[in-house]
């Protein structure tokens, strides 16, 4: 009986050994940010949170490299930027390992490789540039019916427009109801929170969707104090 108590405990704790090295591994409590670029010259690379801009870290780039490490308690955005380099990288810092590769001194179209958050922004970037490249066609009949002060022309121009930037509205609130887990939808939220024309309706209710972890991150708390603004 002894024994067979014994090898009991002993499986007990193999199994409590294995699930507390596996939360090790697969819950990082940090991220490691590496910056990787074509050049030799120590220029300062700065790391800024979108939310609060007076928050910047910076480093050196050291051999052609920059490293930040640090952690967030929840993933949010932060803009990264270089001395003599131009504009700027916005990337979604979370407690993991991430790189973002520049060529050319190009940091906007920089590569960002490691993060499932920043893929999946991406993708959602992607859908909506896709969306607003119909307006890119109707520029030239802008163009001409300006030209020909067709005011006629201009309104029904204007209109296809309106629409157009409907339907980026509407896949982005699409996205945010689908994907309520996600800490892109609480960005999204945030985002759609700050246009004059959004219905707060639909910002309130995509808010309610959304994940109890989803909300603790900071910009679902900025859509909560705009809605609690509203009352």
């Amino acid at each position: 009986m002894f024994r067979n108590i014994s090898l009991f405990t002993l499986i007990i704790f193999t199994l409590s050994s294995c699930l507390k090295d596996n939360k090790t591994i697969t819950e990082k409590e940090s991220y490691f940010l590496t910056i990787t670029t074509e050049s030799d010259t120590s220029n300062k690379v700065y790391l800024q949170k979108l939310v609060i801009v007076e928050d910047i870290d910076s480093t050196l780039i050291e051999n052609g490299n920059a490293y930040f490490k640090g952690s967030v308690e929840t993933p949010q955005r932060y803009l990264i930027t270089i001395d003599g380099y131009f504009g700027g990288k916005m990337i979604v810092l979370e407690n993991d390992s991430i790189t973002v590769s520049i060529k050319n001194k190009d940091l906007i179209n920089s590569n960002i490789t490691g993060s499932k958050l920043n893929k999946e922004l991406l993708n959602v970037q992607t859908a909506s540039e896709k969306i607003y490249s119909k307006i890119d066609v109707l520029f030239p009949d802008m163009q001409i019916a300006r030209l020909n002060n067709d005011a006629e022309k201009l309104q029904e121009i204007s209109k296809k427009m309106t629409l157009i930037e409907q339907e980026n509205i509407d896949f982005n609130f699409k996205y945010v109801k689908e994907n309520p887990d996600s800490y892109i939808s609480a960005m999204i939220l945030s985002d759609l929170a700050r246009r004059d024309s959004i219905e707060t309706k639909k910002i309130t209710d995509s808010y309610n969707s959304l994940s109890e972890n989803v909300k603790k991150s900071v910009d679902a708390q900025k859509v909560a104090a705009f809605i609690s603004g509203l009352h």
